[in-house]
């Protein structure tokens, strides 16, 4: 989480590193009582990030952190995206190319004071880009819920709004405490995930950790091979819900036309579904995804 140079910053900010826990009765900071910088946040993978100001440039080569800042309220500060996502930050240049090769030269022409990525990114090239830019960089947590809202915590303050990043992770953790009320007592399930062409996801990525706290257990486990799913393994495990993701391609008819996946229980009895790719995306729909989740694997919790 971030961590605040200035005493009277930390008292303003402290409740966002307070995931889920009251922080006392006290007036609210607003943007002109509390000056917040310089402000220090822990980058995952990466160095300390340290920045003497808001940002006022800052480029976004991965869609979960881009989904966080335009909630955040700093899409006119905006000016390079993921070519995917061009479209929703208005005139921001897009920086990554279709296969997610970030175009290292036209971020650098962009002139940003903050480039914001994910693990994906290769660390030598993002500390080779800041040193040409002068720019901070700062790699989010994309791993679990936690960490989402941790990164969430961080760029508030980086782009200066922290009241607005407590207002999103409040509504992530509205949603946790939901679903585990809801979810009291009941059996887990086993779920299989499919991103395409039988790939899946691993216990140790965001949606692995969505799926254990939405009551399920992922059945391809902590270390998946890469590529497509052992489909004789499949068999065996025998998944009792079967996900796939929208940009999959994968469908229930499909599944149902093939014989390596027509006998599955899951397919056999229909307990199949298709989850918008982009409540995947970590950030500002965590909670909205955790939810989506829990209600296919445990419908009868949320009748």
């Amino acid at each position: 989480m971030g961590v605040v140079t200035r005493p009277a910053a930390l008292a303003a900010v402290l409740c966002l590193g307070l995931l889920g826990t009251a922080c006392g009765e006290r007036a609210e900071p607003t943007g002109s009582a509390v000056e917040l910088y310089p402000v220090t946040v822990r980058s995952s993978g990466q160095p300390p990030v340290v920045v003497r100001g808001r940002a006022e440039r800052i480029a976004v080569v991965a869609p979960g952190p881009l989904t966080t800042l335009l909630q955040l309220g700093a899409r006119e500060r905006i000016v390079a995206v993921p070519g995917s996502a061009a479209r929703l930050a208005g005139t921001a240049a897009p920086v990554v190319d279709r296969r997610g090769r970030i175009l290292w030269d036209e971020l650098e022409a962009r002139r940003p004071d903050l480039i914001v990525a994910s693990p994906l990114a290769s660390g030598e090239e993002l500390g080779r880009s800041g040193q040409a830019t002068g720019a901070a960089v700062y790699v989010a947590d994309e791993t679990s819920i936690r960490g989402v809202e941790r990164s969430i915590s961080d760029l508030g303050l980086l782009v200066g709004e922290p009241l607005a990043a407590r207002r999103l992770i409040g509504r992530i953790e509205e949603s946790r405490q939901t679903v585990e009320e809801r979810l009291a007592g009941k059996r887990r399930v086993t779920v299989f995930v499919d991103t395409g062409f039988f790939t899946t996801v691993s216990d140790r990525s965001l949606v692995g950790d969505l799926i254990r706290r939405a009551g399920g257990r992922n059945v391809a486990g902590s270390t998946p091979e890469p590529g497509p799913f052992d489909l004789r393994h499949l068999a065996e495990v025998d998944p009792e819900v079967y996900l796939a993701t929208s940009d999959s391609n994968t469908s229930l008819r499909a599944l149902r036309k093939d014989a390596r996946t027509r006998r599955l229980s899951a397919i056999r009895e229909g307990r199949f579904a298709v989850i918008p790719a982009r409540l995947l995306q970590p950030g500002a729909h965590t909670g909205a995804a955790l939810v989506t989740i829990a209600r296919l694997l445990h419908p009868d919790a949320f009748r």
